[in-house]
């Protein structure tokens, strides 16, 4: 295990100050200390302040934003990094679909911050423990590009964002943001899936693992 001095780091990206700061401590204590060189506390502070030499990122599965967590996984995975990820539900199709884009663990809040820390220097080190591995990938119904993915979850989520209004927060013309959806689309009709509405659209990237039900949200009192 690398010492505190070591070059490389291990940013962590939480919702919560708290969080990030006990963890950050837990993980600097012990025989073999992890130095977490970035602690933000949003994707946007993260794409932002990090400086893309981190070899393990930590994340909390409930990031509030414009980026759905598989995304966030594929993104880091393409840069070479080893995504962990912290959250509710590890053996929903959304944990397991981000086990297939990339994160190499994912470590329920029930274990405790001992454990957690214990978790993230065995993943950093090469070992993944039985109680964070991913479950096996659900059978992908469509494969969505980045931009796909990005723009049927916004459209698809609780808040019933408009086409008008994606365009606004991505920086794209309505009528691209249309054009993504029906593609989108178009690959669950081609797989004999109905998603005309939005709700039947929600439930089939819930099942597929690239939205995470908004039940899991209600239960962590994230609604």
């Amino acid at each position: 295990m690398p010492d505190d001095h070591s070059a490389t780091g291990r940013p962590l990206v939480h919702t919560s100050p708290v969080v990030t700061t006990a963890l950050r401590r837990e993980l600097r204590g012990g025989p073999a200390p992890v130095r977490v060189e970035t602690t933000v506390h949003s994707w946007t502070d993260f794409r932002r302040d990090w400086d893309f030499a981190g070899d393990v990122v930590v994340i909390h599965a409930l990031l509030d934003d414009h980026v759905p967590l598989p995304l966030k996984v594929r993104a880091l995975r393409r840069l070479g990094s080893v995504p962990v990820v912290l959250g509710p539900g590890r053996e929903t199709p959304f944990a397991r679909r981000c086990g297939a884009e990339g994160a190499r663990a994912w470590i329920e809040p029930t274990n405790g911050l001992t454990t957690t820390a214990r978790t993230i220097r065995e993943v950093a080190s090469g070992r993944i423990p039985e109680h964070a591995r991913p479950a096996p990938a659900p059978p992908c119904s469509a494969e969505l590009t980045d931009r796909e993915l990005q723009v049927l979850s916004l459209y698809a989520s609780t808040r019933g964002h408009s086409p008008a209004h994606l365009g606004r927060v991505l920086s794209l013309r309505t009528e691209t943001v249309r054009s993504h959806l029906a593609r989108g689309r178009a690959r669950y009709r081609a797989l004999g899936h109905d998603t005309h509405g939005r709700a039947a659209l929600r439930a089939a990237l819930v099942a597929d693992g690239w939205f995470l039900d908004p039940a899991v949200w209600t239960a962590a009192s994230r609604a």
